[in-house]
């Protein structure tokens, strides 16, 4: 079993979020350090996951500036996406919160 380390700036974010928006839901999660360690972690290996895909859409004869950027942009959109479904989740998105929930 994976040891649980510290609650990283992703599940720190998503734990303010439920706060705010879903303290209902909050309440009902018994180990809520574990939980959001475990989701921030998995919304950090995600985020990487997307990166690493859209960086593979290198242009032919791309320079180091234009390959920093797309590095960059790539890992930008990634992040965007990932927290908006993980860690700032819909309140109003009930099937999103019970995946997230388990």
């Amino acid at each position: 079993m994976k040891k649980v380390t510290a609650v990283n700036q992703y599940g720190t974010r998503a734990l303010a979020h439920w706060r705010q928006h879903l303290p209902g839901q909050l309440a009902q999660i018994p180990d809520q350090e574990e939980f959001f360690t475990r989701l921030g972690e998995t919304a950090q290996e995600e985020i990487g996951h997307r990166a690493e895909a859209l960086a593979q859409l290198q242009a032919p004869g791309e320079g180091y500036l234009q390959e920093t950027g797309r590095l960059e942009t790539a890992r930008q959109m990634a992040e965007s996406a990932v927290i908006r479904e993980m860690v700032l989740v819909d309140p109003q998105d009930l099937e999103a919160v019970g995946q997230l929930l388990g």
